[in-house]
Order: structure tokens, then sequence, then C-alpha cells
């Protein structure tokens, strides 16, 4: 059913309890319940609506993903989405986190592979403090944040890789194909990264039951990592496109010069054309017919020409 975990966070210990008895344990207020779930079913969240009184269309829209990142205050709690990024079998694996805030819990909703949150419960448990809602939020989003950043650095080793070929090898497709795919990589990361400083305004200004006084700094600093991010991903976005139009630029300069050289062959060539086409028509006076030096002559000069045409446009640079 997706479920993965369910425990009570307090002083530094887990408890883990059955999630029929997660209203109880938040009624206790023993601790912060942390509960995660990957992929979870409809059956699945149907309990935990009722186990925490959440609203309908919150419900329905955690039961898949492709949601837009946003905040949103319902009744007794929030819902906060957030899209993630991981290094994960060798490739960036692109998800969904779907959030429940509320006084007393955290319910993580995800619709992603990978390992989970279970550093952040490991970071929770080092905290000498009690454990809030507000503050494993921000665990949760400091985390997700921190997952980008050798994301972005291993986009920038490529590009410059990418940039060293290009100016050693020169222009090829493969090179083009690759700058493309890259740039498809960091339009990808900057939708993850993108909506997290507005999420973390939103919960700075808008909610300070969820976001105290005291956490505003540490949510700040998130934004300032994402922020930092994002203009690090659009700086690098520019210099692909950058690289991009000079690749597309080189291929049409290399293939002017290629067409260059063609014409100016091409007019060396017309000279003899022009001049053995006229002697091939049968005329009836043509110098060559009773003279002897008529046809060495007619090369002379056809050759001559040519030679003549050939220095000019070596000097031009066109051939």
């Amino acid at each position: 059913m997706g479920f993965a975990s369910c425990q009570v966070l307090a002083s530094g210990r887990r408890r883990v309890i059955p999630l029929a008895d997660v209203s109880e344990a938040i009624e206790a207020r023993e601790g912060l319940v942390w509960m995660e779930f990957n992929d979870p079913d409809k059956p699945t969240l149907e309990l935990l609506q009722k186990e925490l009184n959440l609203h309908e269309l919150a419900v329905e829209d955690a039961l898949s993903a492709h949601q837009r990142p946003k905040v949103e205050d319902y009744a007794g709690g929030l819902f906060v989405v957030l899209r993630t990024a991981r290094q994960w079998n060798n490739r960036i694996e692109y998800g969904e986190t779907h959030i429940f805030c509320g006084p007393a819990y955290l319910a993580i909703m995800r619709h992603d592979t990978g390992p989970g949150y279970d550093r952040v419960l490991d970071r929770l448990e080092t905290y000498g403090r009690p454990i809030t809602t507000g503050l494993a939020l921000y665990a949760l989003l400091d985390h997700i944040v921190d997952e980008l950043r050798p994301l972005s650095a291993r986009l920038e080793d490529r590009y410059a890789d990418l940039e060293a070929a290009i100016f050693s090898s020169g222009f090829s497709g493969e090179n083009l194909q690759r700058l493309f795919e890259t740039k498809r990589e960091i339009v990808g990361l900057m939708g993850t990264v993108q909506p997290i400083p507005e999420i973390c305004g939103d919960l700075i200004r808008l909610h300070p039951n969820v976001v105290d006084k005291e956490l505003r700094a540490y949510y700040r600093d998130v934004e300032d990592h994402a922020l930092r991010l994002v203009q690090t991903l659009d700086r690098l976005r520019e210099m692909i496109a950058d690289a991009m139009q000079l690749s597309l630029a080189t291929a049409v300069m290399e293939q002017s010069e290629s067409v260059q050289k063609l014409a100016g062959w091409g007019a060396i060539l017309a000279i003899p054309t022009l001049v053995f086409s006229l002697y091939g028509m049968n005329f009836r006076h043509m110098p060559e017919l009773d003279w002897t030096f008529g046809y060495p002559l007619a090369l002379a000069g056809t050759g001559a020409a040519c030679f003549w045409l050939y220095r000019r446009l070596k000097q031009r640079g066109w051939i």
C-alpha cells in the first residue's frame, strides 16, 4: 500500500506506532508524529484522512503526482507540494513530495524512487530541542535543496567538458546533441528548485503558527540556498545557449567556406568550359582550321586566364 514509516519523535528517540493510532498519538502530544508514504494508494489515504481529519481536496491532490508546487491552507493544517530531484542509478530522477503539516504531525507522500527521508529523521534526532512541525518541515526542505546542489555541480562539470570539446575538436553533431541534452536537464532542475524560495517566503509571512520567530532565520537560509541554485542554473543555461549558438554559427561559417571554395573553382572551370564549347561548334571559319598555332595559342590563353583568376581568388581567400 506504499506505507513507509509512522513514528513518534520525542527527546531524541523514535517510537514506531501503527497508522491507526496516529490520532491518539497526536492528542497525547508526546512528540512529533512523522508519517512517510511512498506512492500511497486510495485506501491508505482514506485512513490517513480519517486519522488527521484532512480536507478531501488535499487528499485528492496527494493521491497522484504532477501537482503544481504550492502551499495550500486547509482547515486544521497546511498542504505543501514540492518537486524533488536526486542522483539515483547514475541519472537524475525527478519526483514530487506532498506534505500535510498540522499541530504535532508531519505526513509525507513521496511520488518518486529513492531511499526516502531517513536522513532527515537522523538529523532531527541530533537536535537538542523539542521537535516541532516547523522544525521538521525546515529539515525536510533543507534536505531537498541539499540534494539539488551536487546535481547542479555535475551539470557545471559536464558543460566545462563540452566547452573544451567544442574548442578543441570544433563543431560536431554529437557535441550539439550533448549540449541540448544538458540544457534539457538544466531546465528540469530549474523547474524543481525555482518554486522553493517562494514557498519558503509564503511559510515565513503567512504561517507564523508553523514558522515561529525563532525558525524564520532557518527558512531564510533555505530560501537563500535555493536562490543561489537558481542563479547558478540560470547562468549555466545562458552559457549552454551561447555554446549552441556558437556551434551553429561555426557550422554555418564552415559551410560558407565550402560554398566559397566550390564557387571559386566553378568560376575557374567556367573559362575552359566556355572556350572548348565554342571550339566544339562546327563553324566554317575557325582559327585552328588554317593556322598551325591556333590550338596551342587557344590552350595557352585559356590556361593563362585560369591561372590569373586562380591568383585573384586565392588573394581574396575564396580558395
